[in-house]
């Protein structure tokens, strides 16, 4: 019975868990994969499923200020039962704003009501407030809009700003210190409104800009921050969760043979693979995932958040999930919420389960 009972406690472990720590295999796994979706759009639903298939977890970067906005976006009752079923949810922050700064590549005169930067990723919401600064000097102002001219890409200012700079490498523009807290800790609280008080421990940089200010602030909020660095190769020995790399798995980044390549190193070195990408672009259609997940699984690779992964590598214990109370829903509407009241079966614990399953056997 006791051998019975092992085999049932593993079956249904696998059933629970939902992730790659349940894989057929009793080996030990030859490496650790993690693969994380950038935005929350709906289609990362749709991976969610196909995961499920391979037993394999992953992570969706989400922007609570989209979730239930329409039908583009993941809904709160979609992003609870990923998270119930093994997935990592990540902050990506509110509304997807770049956090790091911009160089300003204009020079500056005080009262000036429009600056340029080299890439404007910081003038699409009315309102927002920026720092302008150099290695002296630093002025604040508020965004009325951006645009393009002649000159370049440009950022409009409600009034004119208070002090001149000249262009310089030192000079550049990017959210004031007291914005970038608000985002660093609202992105992160809001996405706990929907799965859970402590399940959104990591985060991801919108448009991978992780530069100044904000990599000093991010480790007060957050355990990790992986971030592009076109490699996505990472120690497995003492890692430092804030200079994690992932690479694009998409198909204008990876060919598939370059991911074969990825993978081997996965399986014989010891490093830990991330990959990422985009699931509502072209570039990730179902069949480049489904790929990535089979190859996988050939070379004996655990498929895991990246929360699993830090925890593996004894760099922080993952937070403790309702792993399995939400089934999944194929036919829920995108802005359909799960039922909040588990039912019996749900409500009743792994090992209460069985030992009633074995009572049922001899009564």
């Amino acid at each position: 019975m006791r051998t019975v009972g092992a085999g049932a406690a593993a079956v249904g472990a696998a059933g629970l868990l939902g992730t790659a720590g349940a894989q057929e295999s009793d080996d030990e796994p030859a490496g650790y994969l993690s693969i994380i979706y950038d935005d929350g759009p709906t289609q990362d639903y749709e991976m969610f499923h196909l995961h499920q298939r391979y037993g394999a977890a992953g992570c969706t970067a989400a922007c609570p200020g989209l979730i239930n906005s329409s039908e583009k976006w993941l809904s709160s009752g979609r992003l609870l039962e990923m998270a119930d079923n093994g997935w990592e949810i990540m902050s990506h922050t509110i509304k997807h704003r770049a956090l790091g700064f911009a160089p300003i590549v204009e020079d500056i005169e005080a009262g000036d009501t429009r600056i340029y930067p080299d890439v404007n990723i910081h003038g699409r919401f009315e309102g927002d407030p920026i720092a302008v600064l150099d290695e002296q000097n630093e002025t604040q102002a508020t965004i009325a809009g951006n645009g393009e001219d002649d000159i370049g890409p440009y950022i409009e200012l409600e009034e004119g700003i208070d002090t001149g700079f000249t262009a310089s490498s030192s000079t550049r523009v990017r959210y004031t210190e007291e914005f970038l807290r608000e985002i660093l800790t609202e992105s992160q609280a809001q996405l706990e409104e929907y799965v859970g008080e402590g399940q959104v421990t990591n985060m991801i940089y919108p448009f991978e800009r992780d530069d100044g200010l904000v990599s000093e602030l991010a480790p007060e909020y957050y355990v990790a921050t992986p971030t592009h660095d076109g490699v996505g190769l990472n120690p497995t020995h003492n890692p430092d969760p804030y200079s994690l790399g992932r690479r694009y798995m998409e198909t204008d980044h990876m060919t598939e043979a370059e991911i074969e390549t990825f993978l081997d190193t996965v399986a014989e070195e010891p490093d830990y693979g991330i990959l990422a990408g985009h699931s509502q672009y072209d570039t990730l259609p179902p069949e480049r995932v489904e790929f990535v997940l089979q190859q996988a699984q050939e070379r004996n690779i655990e498929v895991v958040s990246v929360q699993e992964a830090l925890e593996v590598f004894g760099v922080a214990a993952a937070p403790e999930r309702r792993v399995g109370r939400t089934s999944p829903g194929e036919n829920q509407t995108p802005n359909e919420q799960p039922n909040e009241t588990p039912n019996e079966d749900e409500s009743m614990g792994f090992f209460e389960r069985i030992i009633a399953f074995f009572r049922s056997l001899f009564s």
